[in-house]
């Protein structure tokens, strides 16, 4: 915009700046115009830029470490030792435990079995000691027996010829003594 100004203080203004007015006023709406495409490329650009850097930090070129973000990143690689230390204690923790616990039932185990032995133990002493008796009376009949054939015998001795008993003894056939037993 070019105004003369006169000494009057009259503004005159010439055909030729006119032109210049109406040329400055093209040329600064297309500058505008200009500066806005510009500007909106500039702002796309920049988005684009933030979704691509945001992504991955540690790939943008200008990337400066926070000294925090090392600091986080160092507690959360000792955190993570310690949780792989503790995992693996509890997984050995775990396995001592389940041996214990079959250590646990075998003793139980064996712990009833020789509480039951004992008590069959106890139930058969008795048990022998009836069954001591038992034979010692069997043996006792058995011996009676053996004296009662016998005395039979000595009383009931019938004339071997009348009798037949001699062609029986032949033959082998006739009468079986009763076994004695052994005496304990």
């Amino acid at each position: 915009m070019t105004n003369i100004l006169n000494d009057a203080g009259r503004e005159t203004s010439s055909p030729g700046t006119e032109l210049s007015e109406n040329q400055a006023k093209t040329e600064k709406e297309r500058l505008i115009e200009e500066l806005q495409l510009i500007t909106e490329e500039r702002n796309d650009l920049r988005d684009r830029l933030r979704f691509l850097t945001e992504r991955s930090m540690k790939n943008r070129p200008h990337f400066r470490p926070n000294p925090y973000y090392e600091d986080l990143e160092r507690m959360e690689e000792a955190v993570m030792s310690i949780l792989h230390n503790l995992e693996m204690e509890n997984t050995e923790i775990h396995e001592n435990s389940h041996k214990l616990k079959k250590e646990i039932t075998f003793s139980r185990n064996l712990l009833s079995q020789l509480l039951m032995e004992n008590t069959c133990r106890k139930k058969l002493v008795p048990l022998k000691q009836e069954s001591k008796e038992v034979h010692l009376d069997c043996a006792l009949n058995q011996k009676y027996l053996v004296d009662f054939n016998k005395k039979d015998k000595d009383q009931q001795r019938p004339d071997p010829a009348s009798s037949g008993l001699r062609k029986c003894k032949r033959a082998g056939i006739g009468h079986t003594p009763v076994r004695e037993l052994p005496e304990e």
